[in-house]
C-alpha cells in the first residue's frame, strides 16, 4: 500500500552499514556492555517520554502534515479502497536531490535532507551494533521527530534500516571479528520474526496513529526498565530482557 518511504530508508541503511562494521570492529572483546546498558535504559525512558508527548494536543499541533496524512490513510482503509487505489496515494517520490528530497504520502507532501538520515543512521547503527539490539525503537523515533513522518510508513522505512545494518554487523562479528553464533536460538527468534513481520503491517493499518505511538511508549517503558535494572541492578526485574 505504498507505505516505504525508499530513500530515507536507503539513506538510514547507508550510514547504517558503516556504524554497523566499525563498531564491531572497534568494541568487540575491548569494552564490556555491563558499564553502559543501564544508562541505555534511560535513554530509552526520555525517548519514550518524547513521543508521548508527540501525542498530547500540544505535541499534536507541531505535527499537522502527519496527522493529515494518518487520517487520509485511515479514512481510506475504512473505505475498502482496492490495492491498486491504495498504492497510487501511497509514498510517492516526487524529486530527489543531494538536500532534499520531496515525497507525498495521501496527497500530504513532506520533504527532507538526506544528509539527517545519514547521519542518524549511523549512530543508531553503531549503538544498535554495541548493544546487541536491532535499533527499530531507535529509528521509530527519528523517522516521527526528525522527518515528521506518520507512524503508517514509519515501521516499513526503519525496518528496510534495521534488516541491513543488522545484516552488516552480523557478518562483521561473524567473519570479521570470528563471534561464536548460537544458530539454533536464531532459529527459534526468526520463527517470531517472520510472524510477527506478516501481522504487523497486516493489522497496524486498523490501528490509529496515535495510538501506535502510545503502543510504541508502552514498549519503550517496559525496556527501559529492563535495561536499567539490569544494567545498574546486575539483573532485570522484566523477562525477555
Amino acid at each position: 500500500m505504498g507505505r516505504l518511504v525508499l530513500p530515507l530508508g536507503a539513506a538510514l541503511a547507508i550510514g547504517g552499514i558503516a556504524g554497523a562494521y566499525l563498531i564491531p570492529v572497534l568494541t568487540a572483546g575491548k569494552i564490556s556492555l555491563k558499564a553502559y546498558v543501564g544508562y541505555f535504559g534511560l535513554i530509552v525512558f526520555i525517548i519514550g517520554a518524547f513521543l508521548f508527548y508527540d501525542t498530547t494536543p500540544k505535541g499534536q499541533e507541531k505535527k499537522k502534515k502527519a496527522k493529515a496524512a494518518a487520517q487520509a490513510f485511515q479514512e481510506s482503509v475504512k473505505k475498502g479502497a482496492a490495492s491498486g487505489e491504495a498504492a497510487a496515494q501511497g509514498v510517492q517520490v516526487k524529486s530527489w536531490g543531494l538536500t532534499r528530497i520531496d515525497f507525498t504520502f495521501y496527497g500530504v507532501e513532506f520533504h527532507f535532507n538526506p544528509v539527517w538520515p545519514l547521519v542518524g543512521g549511523f549512530f543508531i547503527a553503531a549503538l544498535s551494533a554495541f548493544l546487541g539490539i536491532g535499533g527499530g525503537f531507535l529509528y521509530v523515533p527519528f523517522c516521527t521527530n526528525i522527518v515528521n513522518l506518520p507512524m503508517y510508513v514509519v515501521a516499513g522505512t526503519s525496518a528496510l534500516a534495521v534488516f541491513i545494518s543488522m545484516i552488516t554487523s552480523i557478518f562483521t562479528f561473524m567473519f570479521v571479528k570470528g563471534t561464536p553464533v548460537d544458530f539454533l536460538f536464531i532459529g527459534a527468534e526468526l520463527v517470531g520474526i517472520a510472524t510477527g513481520s506478516i501481522v504487523g503491517p497486516m493489522t497496524s493499518k486498523y490501528i490509529p496513529d496515535i495510538w501506535l505511538k502510545r503502543l510504541f511508549v508502552v514498549l519503550a517503558i517496559y525496556v527501559g526498565i529492563g535495561y536499567t535494572t539490569k544494567g545498574f541492578l546486575g539483573y532485570s526485574v522484566l523477562p525477555g530482557l
